[in-house]
C-alpha cells in the first residue's frame, strides 16, 4: 500500500506541475513588467506547494512563529536540511523568499521553469565562478527586499542530526548588514528518507517548522563565529522540539 500511494503521490507531483505551468505561464508573462521582484511568481509556488501538503495523506505540518518572519525585512533565512520534504513544508511560511537551488534544477521541465520564472538563484557545486555568481545575485535580492532562503548544510542527511554549516549564508548576511532567521524542521527524515522515493510512516506524521528569533552579526564577529552561534542555537532548539514531542 506504501508503494502504491507513493507512486500515484509522485504521478500526481508531475501532472500537477504541467497543469500549474500552463496555467501560469500566460499570467506570468503579463505581470512581469509590474513585478519586479516576482512576488507573484513566489506566491503561486507556494500555493502550488501546500496544496500537495493540504491533499497529503502522509503529513499534518505545524508552523510555529511565521510572525517573526517580519514582511518588510529582508532576511538570510537558514532552515537544517532532513529531506526533499522540508522544500515542501517552508513553502508553507507564506513568506516572501527567494531559493537558492543546484543549477541542475533549474534543468528539469516545468519544475525548474517556475523556480526561474520566481527568481530563484542557481548555484552549480564546486565552481567558485558560480558561487561568486550566486553571492552577487543575493546580494543584489537582499538589497531589493527579497530574503533568501538556504539550507546551510549544503545537501540533506539522512541521520536526522544538524551537520556543519558552510559559510556561504553567513558571508552573506555580513556582507548585506542583515539579520539571519533560523528555522528548525523536524519530522521530514521520517517521511521521505534520503535515497528512496517511498513514503515510509504509518498513519500521519506529525511535521514541525518553528521559526526563531533573528540572530544580527555583532561586532568583529567572523561569519564562521556567526555561522556556530547560529548552529549551536538550531541545535539547542531542535533538542529542546523533540523532548517536547517526547512528553506529549
Amino acid at each position: 500500500m506504501k508503494y502504491l500511494l507513493s507512486a500515484f503521490f509522485w504521478l500526481y507531483l508531475v501532472f500537477s506541475l504541467m497543469v500549474f505551468w500552463f496555467a501560469v505561464v500566460g499570467v506570468w508573462i503579463a505581470l512581469l513588467p509590474f513585478d519586479r521582484q516576482r512576488r507573484f511568481s513566489h506566491w503561486y509556488a507556494w500555493t502550488w506547494a501546500n496544496h500537495y501538503i493540504a491533499l497529503s495523506p502522509f503529513w499534518r505540518v505545524h508552523i510555529e512563529n511565521r510572525e517573526l518572519i517580519r514582511d518588510d525585512v529582508p532576511y538570510v533565512l537558514v532552515a537544517n536540511h532532513q529531506s526533499i520534504g522540508d522544500i515542501f513544508v517552508l513553502f508553507g511560511l507564506r513568506k516572501h523568499f527567494k531559493w537558492v537551488a543546484k543549477n541542475s534544477v533549474f534543468k528539469v521541465p516545468f519544475l525548474g521553469w517556475m523556480m526561474w520564472m520566481a527568481g530563484y538563484v542557481g548555484i552549480r557545486r564546486g565552481d567558485p565562478q558560480s558561487r561568486e555568481k550566486m553571492m552577487a545575485r543575493c546580494r543584489q535580492l537582499l538589497a531589493a527586499g527579497s530574503s533568501i532562503m538556504m539550507f546551510p548544510e549544503g545537501t540533506r542527511h539522512g541521520d536526522g542530526r544538524i551537520h556543519a554549516f558552510r559559510r556561504g549564508a553567513f558571508n552573506l548576511a555580513v556582507a548585506a548588514k542583515v539579520p539571519i532567521v533560523p528555522i528548525v524542521i523536524e519530522g521530514t527524515v521520517n517521511a521521505l528518507p534520503r535515497g528512496s522515493w517511498v513514503f515510509r510512516q504509518t498513519g500521519k506524521l506529525d511535521i514541525w517548522v518553528r521559526v526563531l528569533e533573528p540572530v544580527s552579526h555583532q561586532a568583529a564577529e567572523t561569519p564562521e563565529a556567526l555561522a556556530t552561534r547560529v548552529h549551536d542555537i538550531m541545535q539547542r532548539e531542535l533538542n529542546r522540539l523533540r523532548d517536547e514531542k517526547s512528553a506529549v
